[in-house]
């Protein structure tokens, strides 16, 4: 009952962080373009592709959940996976957009109308970190929270940005420093998203956890006195928190209820890895001594 409370308390909070984000994304198009400030605008674009993203990340929380079924025996758990590949790949081409335009505008220097680019920024910059406030507990439990909370905080930093750029502008006249600060924080969003798009692939393409070393499970399970050898084994990632074992098994001959003893062993010792999900197809003859199926 906690738990299912606690999702849906989650699911409140990124609606929350939804809609204030597309308030704040309206409120800087409309400085931006009555400004003429690159940094408000590109502040925009990125805060609207937040929205969205978080939008997506409601969504397929919220399909997550949803039982497994006959089209999706595994249920729908990867959806999450998905949407953080797919808000970090958005991510890094809006980057290279910003770049794009970022480097345009250092040749054709502009002087934005700060008294409107610089309340805009603040305006945006409170939103996006109350919004940042809303998912902090949440990002290191999920890439997909992760994912939109890394938008929100490059959201915040871009805020952060307008703000120099404007008061640059104001007290020195500096033509260069919009596109200059729009410039950096691209390069630090490919970064930060190049990490969090990595684990989302090595996931979807059922890569072994980065935590784990195969041979090492592979010789604890073989120190259960009942198993002679483990071999053609996998191990991935059905969700974040889910993980999937499979293997064959080489015992000694012996009835096929006694199986289920070692089987209920194996569990025990994949559990001190956090797998949770074990299929073993048990042999007492095998002619492939290969460990691993390559």
């Amino acid at each position: 009952m906690h738990s299912h409370t606690h999702h849906h308390h989650n699911q409140g909070k990124i609606l929350l962080v939804f809609l204030l984000n597309a308030a704040i994304t309206l409120a800087e198009f409309i400085g931006g373009m009555l400004s003429n400030s690159l940094a408000l605008l590109s502040d925009a674009v990125h805060n609207l592709q937040d929205t969205l993203a978080i939008g997506i990340s409601y969504g397929t929380r919220v399909l997550s959940r949803k039982p497994a079924n006959n089209r999706f025996t595994f249920g729908y758990h990867r959806a999450e996976i998905l949407s953080a590949f797919i808000n970090m790949s958005i991510l890094i081409i809006i980057a290279f957009f910003l770049v794009k335009e970022a480097w345009e505008r250092l040749h054709n220097p502009e002087i934005p109308v700060l008294s409107i680019m610089l309340p805009v920024a603040i305006i945006g910059l409170a939103g996006n970190a109350l919004s940042i406030l809303f998912l902090q507990k949440e990002k290191d439990h999920s890439l997909n929270i992760h994912s939109a909370f890394l938008h929100l905080f490059y959201d915040t930093l871009s805020s952060v940005a307008v703000i120099i750029a404007a008061i640059g502008a104001w007290l020195w006249k500096w033509s260069w420093i919009d596109p200059a600060v729009t410039l950096i924080i691209a390069v630090l969003m490919v970064f930060s998203s190049l990490k969090v798009l990595k684990s989302t692939i090595r996931i979807l393409l059922n890569g072994t956890p980065e935590d784990l070393h195969l041979e090492h499970i592979v010789s604890k399970l073989e120190e259960i006195d009942e198993i002679i050898n483990i071999h053609h084994v996998h191990i991935w990632n059905i969700s974040e928190s889910n993980r999937a074992f499979s293997c064959e098994a080489l015992i000694n001959d012996r009835l096929l209820s006694m199986t289920s003893q070692i089987r209920e062993k194996m569990l025990s010792v994949l559990k001190a890895y956090h797998i949770n999900h074990l299929t073993v197809q048990f042999e007492t003859e095998c002619d492939d001594e290969r460990v691993i199926h390559r």
